[in-house]
């Protein structure tokens, strides 16, 4: 027999949370991309631009992870969403605050990755010719890990919102909207 699930969806997270969340969701949508792009490109102008929007983006996404985090702790938050299975539910939980985790440790290895390569100059200058020739840099490689770990979770956290939509007919997104 199929277990009934009924969460309660009128209960939402504060409005800077939500705000926090979305904003956070189109800068990575936004820093996805421009890693891979600027990965296969050669030191130019447009290179230097792509990384100078990726550090900026990156940054910000630091920034309100950390205000995030900060309102976890600190304002109250709806009741867990029920799943009907209990494997499932400390499932969501740990994805929940991985991505906590893993948006801290992308933002360090990016920070690191800027300063161990010695980007500062051409960012600051603007002077492609500046940009490192070997990027052979280990936080740089803990980056582009991170940065797929991350592609991996994204994707479970939509998919688990359209497969809870599915199996329970609950829109669940009514808790996270503004």
């Amino acid at each position: 027999m199929k277990t009934i699930i009924n969460n309660n969806l009128a209960e939402k997270y504060g409005k800077g949370t939500i705000i926090i969340h979305w904003l956070s969701f189109l800068l990575i949508i936004l820093l996805i991309p421009t890693g891979f792009i600027m990965s296969g490109m050669e030191p130019g102008a447009a290179k230097i631009n792509l990384l100078r929007l990726h550090l900026f983006a990156g940054i910000l996404v630091f920034i309100l992870t950390l205000i995030r985090a900060w309102f976890f702790f600190r304002h109250k938050r709806p009741s867990k969403l029920k799943t009907g299975n209990y494997l499932h539910n400390k499932l969501v939980i740990w994805i929940e605050n991985t991505f906590y985790y893993l948006l801290i440790l992308l933002s360090i290895s990016g920070i690191a990755t800027v300063i161990m390569g010695d980007f500062g100059e051409a960012l600051q200058t603007g002077d492609a010719s500046l940009l490192p020739k070997r990027l052979d840099i280990p936080s740089l490689g803990a980056h582009k890990t991170l940065s797929i770990i991350l592609i991996v979770l994204l994707i479970g956290h939509i998919g688990g919102v359209v497969n809870h939509y599915i199996k329970n007919k609950e829109n669940t997104l009514k808790r996270i909207l503004p």
